[in-house]
């Protein structure tokens, strides 16, 4: 569906290249409008909003696209678009369709059919079979490399904001900062910690996990229930469970 859209879109640039004259610039049009959904979840990293007007009376098979922009999301729902597109030809059935997308992977779309223009504002739907798995959330630390940590009061952890602020624990003291994420690149910026004694045992867990953060290049998810984090390669990885996990 993709490719068929673009396909058609060249076709109407090469036509506007043919056609062009100082006019064109008066007859092309704004539409500004908001994208959203309703599913309480945020975006993965790398998330694209596209949004487009098609003709789906101009010809039989694969609907005529008028207009397209696609764009990184990088704002919480409502997603504010603006979309250009020229005086469109009377006669035709113009409708306006998004989707968003990541990795080339269709998340959510508008119902089948379309919305009319007059309506910008885009209640996007949630398409079956596809999940949503970005790292935000409250994590417990399962383990550094080789050190593993029980499930007790002490247990670290970390909180991984869509805003880009991380805060935690190490078992002793907290510690707070930002982050930066891609879809598939994570680096933690310097982080504040607080200075408090403990016992030896949470001392030497305090320096693994205070070692290894800095070291963090990218993360990947095993499964629903494990986030990772991949350090350098003599620093190992980190392996992280939802906080809630027993």
């Amino acid at each position: 569906m993709i490719t068929i859209r673009r396909f058609a879109l060249a076709l109407l640039a090469a036509g506007s290249v043919l056609s062009s004259c100082p006019a064109q610039a008066d007859s092309m049009r704004t539409l500004h409008g908001q994208a959203l959904y309703r599913e309480r979840m945020a975006l993965p990293p790398g998330a694209v909003l596209s949004v487009w007007i098609e003709d789906t009376g101009a010809t039989r098979g694969a609907p005529l696209v008028m207009a397209e922009r696609r764009e990184e999301i990088h704002h919480g729902v409502p997603i504010p678009y603006t979309l250009t597109y020229p005086a469109l030809p009377p006669g035709g059935h113009y409708v306006l369709n998004a989707e968003i997308t990541v990795e080339g992977h269709r998340l959510f779309a508008t119902p089948e059919g379309g919305t009319s223009l007059d309506h910008p504002q885009l209640l996007l739907r949630r398409v079956a079979g596809t999940s949503i798995r970005a790292p935000y959330g409250a994590w417990r630390i399962q383990s550094v490399g080789s050190l593993h940590f029980d499930n007790t009061a002490e247990a670290p952890g970390l909180t991984l904001q869509q805003d880009g602020t991380v805060y935690g624990t190490d078992g002793c003291n907290r510690l707070m900062g930002h982050f930066r994420l891609t879809t598939q690149s994570l680096h933690f910026l310097p982080l504040a910690m607080t200075r408090k004694a403990c016992l030896p045992s949470l001392m030497t867990q305090e320096q693994q996990i205070g070692a290894f953060l800095p070291t963090v290049t990218s993360w990947s998810r095993d499964g629903e229930s494990h986030l990772v984090l991949h350090g350098s390669a003599s620093a190992g990885t980190m392996v992280l469970v939802p906080q809630d996990a027993q």
